[in-house]
């Protein structure tokens, strides 16, 4: 009987796997792991097979290890078990037109991407090392990149994000690309909706679902307020839609907080609300709620209704 436990660390871990997938394939594929860059330094490590025999696509998954990894050193899986579930989701993506993390093997072509392209926003400071190779916009301490977003077999959203050979391969420009980005904002469902509603939603569904709670308009007595898209998957771009949000604000300004990098909170500035305090509250969800992958920022933003503008202080 295989042997459970922890007895490999994680780079071991790696390296064995490794090792059994190319003895499993020989020389009907090439066999891979990649060290990637996840949001804010975060680094993961995905296997990547590419099969030889000329009939698969460029474009293949990333078959990540760290939960595998997890399962084998709490002893409730052999690493037997953990190399099979590694070819088995390769066959299946081997069999699937669409496989590229959810995607259509399109995502070259511009045509199709154009329709799928989103801004997002993410922390500056702590992806520089990611964002060196990546299509970006500054704004404030955050920048905007810009994925091609797709959804998974099992109903997930899944993201690429755009760098500069995908723009090569487009032939635009990164103006073109900014444009075609807010143009898709526009159809991307974004709403608020009251904190009261949200909860009903969670108590109900088990999580949020952005598209079973009540859309609302901010009001001055109104408590907090969720900012997201219909997909509740990066969806903090909202505020890139000047009309837009002036509207559904009501010409209330408002404390943004920035809850991940799939929604933002906004409060009323109703004369009750201290920045400072809304700061260390950012600071201590961050530190206890928040994935490390998810954190947008560590401070509170102000947008002011007068002029449109948002600012990190009142």
């Amino acid at each position: 009987m295989p042997e459970r436990g922890r007895n490999m660390d994680y780079k071991e871990f790696r390296e064995k796997i490794l090792e059994e997938l190319e003895d499993f394939y020989g020389k009907d594929a090439l066999v891979k792991i990649h060290k990637i860059y996840k949001n804010n330094g975060v680094v993961k490590y995905g296997v990547v097979t590419r099969f030889t025999d000329g009939n698969s696509s460029s474009a293949v998954p990333v078959i990540y290890l760290e939960e595998l990894y997890r399962c084998y050193s709490e002893g409730s899986i052999t690493i037997e078990e953990c190399i099979g579930k590694v070819i088995d989701k390769r066959e299946e993506s081997r069999n699937n037109q669409e496989y590229v993390m959810g995607m259509s093997v399109n995502i070259m072509e511009w045509e199709y991407a154009r329709h799928n392209i989103y801004p997002v926003f993410l922390p500056k400071e702590s992806n520089r090392e990611m964002l060196k190779n990546l299509i970006t916009t500054d704004m404030l301490d955050l920048v905007i990149v810009y994925i091609i977003r797709g959804k998974a077999e099992d109903g997930s959203f899944t993201s690429i994000k755009i760098n500069r050979f995908l723009l090569g391969q487009y032939g635009i420009s990164r103006e073109s690309l900014h444009k075609q980005a807010l143009s898709n904002i526009k159809k991307d469902g974004y709403r608020f909706y009251g904190i009261a509603g949200a909860l009903e939603s969670f108590i109900e569904n088990g999580s949020f679902s952005a598209s079973c709670t009540r859309e609302e308009s901010i009001t001055p007595q109104g408590l907090m307020y969720i900012m997201t898209n219909s997909a509740a998957f990066y969806g903090t771009a909202g505020i890139l839609d000047s009309g837009w949000l002036h509207g559904r604000t009501g010409g209330n300004s408002c404390y943004i907080i920035p809850s991940s990098v799939h929604e933002l909170l906004f409060i009323p500035d109703n004369g009750q609300a201290n920045q400072d305090e809304l700061d260390r509250m950012v600071q201590k969800i961050n530190s206890l709620e928040v994935a490390e992958d998810e954190r947008l920022s560590w401070h509170c933003y102000y947008y002011d209704a007068a002029t449109g503008e948002i600012r990190t202080r009142k």
